[in-house]
């Protein structure tokens, strides 16, 4: 029976950041407008950040003439 109860417990814990972040969206607490913009602004700066390297070696590659296109 404690078998149960830890499976039960562990569950619970998985589940209760989608249960509060569901609850607080249903009762309007979060701006979910601000929050998509902050999202959005941070994938974009990511996407910057890991592409740097790519494009900095394409373009010693390009200035080299071993640019492959």
């Amino acid at each position: 029976m404690s078998q149960v109860i830890q499976d039960t417990g562990v569950a619970a814990a998985k589940a209760a950041p989608a249960v509060v972040v569901a609850a607080t969206g249903a009762t309007g607490a979060i701006d979910w407008t601000s929050v998509a913009y902050m999202l959005t602004a941070l994938y974009m700066v990511l996407q910057i950040f890991l592409l740097i390297p790519k494009y900095r070696k394409m373009f010693r590659d390009w200035r080299s003439g071993e640019c492959e296109l």
